[in-house]
């Protein structure tokens, strides 16, 4: 479909504790399907370098076939942690999703491919509700900036995006900024996203 998938690879964050959720967020179902079995379908329609899902380390999970298994090179320091890891073991730079986003489609995968920068450190969705870090796409040329912020104690990735060559995208209307990018942290999440389930066929 789109050739900038060819320069990069593609990765779910799986989670850590998930201890706002209660449970083990990679083991999720909606509407009867695992969400990180969806994810790792919709990646596959893309010619990725490679497929990966980034656990905890020693983290016992059936994962999708064709997922390369890469466990996180520092536990608990939450998505900073999985990014700056994907892009130490993977090739090309790296396109994000996280297991919590069970709405994410092929259309948003292929919008956001369209606006691949290789001279940005980052490329993310961009609405009036924020932005979408969790959803994006991070180059090699970031690697350094995230483990400076890891070693001072940084963990939110805002805080390395502020001072990165970012190149926001602003979210078009066809995609719903509180639908499609929906994640599921809580109980109180999971219920809500049920209930949009009943407007709309995950698939």
């Amino acid at each position: 479909m789109n050739q900038p998938a060819n320069q990069l690879s593609g990765v779910i964050l799986a989670g850590g504790k998930s201890s706002r959720f209660g449970k083990d967020k990679s083991q999720m179902e909606l509407a009867g399907k695992r969400v990180l079995e969806r994810l790792a379908g919709i990646l596959r329609q893309f010619p990725f370098q490679q497929l990966a899902v980034i656990a905890a380390p020693g983290k016992v999970a059936s994962w999708p076939d064709g997922l390369l298994t890469v466990a996180d090179d520092q536990e608990g320091l939450g998505p900073i942690g999985g990014i700056t890891t994907a892009l130490r073991r993977l090739p090309g730079g790296i396109l994000v999703t996280a297991c919590d986003m069970p709405f994410v489609s092929a259309a948003m995968v292929e919008w956001l491919l369209s606006h691949y920068d290789p001279e940005a450190d980052a490329v993310i969705p961009r609405h009036a509700g924020g932005i979408e870090p969790l959803f994006g796409i991070y180059g090699k040329n970031l690697l350094p900036e995230l483990e400076e912020a890891i070693r001072g104690g940084r963990y939110a990735l805002h805080f390395v995006l502020e001072e990165a060559r970012v190149r926001f995208v602003e979210v078009p209307e066809r995609f719903s900024a509180a639908r499609d990018f929906a994640n599921i942290n809580t109980p109180d999440d999971y219920e809500r996203v049920m209930k949009m389930l009943e407007e709309r066929d995950l698939g």
